[in-house]
């Protein structure tokens, strides 16, 4: 079902799309968090021969698999930095070269690259979701509210939670 047929409502097209890159995102960080949290594994996105499977109504990663990882003697938190410097390398290529139909600015790219691999990270931890840089747009279905961690909760006037920023 599409999102806008569920809330009976023309959906933005800033929505859909902030969700699709963040969902694509999320699978690169989840596994990347995952491999260094509970093996001793560093794997790079773009090389590992990463993929995932979709959820078959509503399109949003349910599944992901990886061929190739590093393995690596490494102490935890070296693991995670180590997984979070190949998991942004690709990430941010993907973000700046994303096609949308909606207008989201560098910042918003590159503030979700960030803010999906601290969500990750957190999620992992069992901690509650950081603050965000980057805007999911769900405030724009009727009856949503901002999502825990929003931009918009503690925006400033030069934050660029629209979009539409450089």
């Amino acid at each position: 079902m599409s999102t806008a047929r569920q809330y009976a409502a023309v959906v933005p097209s800033s929505m859909p799309s902030a969700f699709v890159l963040q969902w694509t995102l999320e699978v690169a960080a989840e596994v990347g968090v995952y491999a260094a949290r509970h093996h001793s594994w560093i794997v790079h996105p773009a090389d590992s021969g990463l993929t995932f499977a979709l959820q078959p109504t509503q399109l949003y990663p349910v599944a992901a698999q990886f061929r190739r990882r590093t393995v690596t003697p490494a102490l935890l938190d070296d693991r995670l930095e180590a997984a979070r410097a190949a998991y942004r390398v690709d990430a941010v290529e993907l973000a700046l070269g994303y096609r949308s139909d909606a207008n989201l600015g560098k910042r918003t790219r590159l503030a979700m690259v960030d803010d999906v691999w601290a969500m990750t990270l957190a999620r992992a931890r069992g901690q509650r979701p950081p603050e965000r840089g980057s805007c999911c747009f769900i405030y724009v279905l009727p009856g949503v509210h901002e999502c825990s961690g929003c931009p918009r909760l503690s925006a400033t006037p030069s934050s660029d939670v629209t979009g539409s920023g450089t």
